[in-house]
């Protein structure tokens, strides 16, 4: 069941969120960058869910996938205290914010990431955005890509310590 997320789901979509992370990205990443990335990159946002753009796929009551979008400056990352995580984007000028993509591993590749994705890009598009912006990792360009997201820019976000963590920029017009 496709549903949008309540604060009470919290606990388990950080649960979810790690073991995704953890298991889904190992091969892209390796242990030591994805235990600096996870809390931090790969994390819950309050604020998406609290804005009632952050859905989930649940089965059996347990969710096993979780993505959203934002109408906020932020682009990727848990609830910290940059600059740009409460800012609100104009849908005349900016894009919508794709965000917070996971899917736990027993249930990945399953079309899950695909059901979410579309819900969120509607729902931007029915909030008034023309266009969409995410930041993926390599796992999840390769969604994205299906989609019609074309890569903008590829970079290293920086994580704590220094250590780089390779993601993709990626961009989309979304039909109306």
């Amino acid at each position: 069941m496709l549903r949008l997320a309540t604060p009470a789901d919290a606990p388990a979509l950080t649960a979810l969120i790690a073991r995704s992370a953890h298991d889904l990205q190992l091969a892209d990443y390796g242990a030591e960058a994805l235990a600096l990335a996870i809390g931090t990159v790969f994390a819950l946002d309050p604020q998406l869910i609290a804005d009632g753009t952050y859905f989930l796929i649940e089965q059996e009551g347990h969710p096993v996938a979780c993505g959203g979008w934002s109408f906020r400056g932020r682009s990727h990352g848990g609830d910290g205290h940059r600059p740009d995580a409460h800012d609100i984007i104009d849908p005349a000028t900016d894009p919508a914010r794709i965000r917070a993509f996971f899917v736990h591993p027993d249930h990945a590749r399953q079309g899950h990431g695909s059901r979410i994705l579309t819900a969120c890009e509607a729902a931007a598009a029915a909030a008034g955005f023309t266009r969409g912006l995410l930041v993926a990792t390599p796992a999840g360009e390769r969604l994205y890509a299906r989609h019609g997201w074309q890569v903008e820019q590829r970079y290293d976000h920086v994580l704590p310590g220094g250590m780089k963590l390779p993601v993709i920029l990626m961009k989309k017009t979304f039909d109306n």
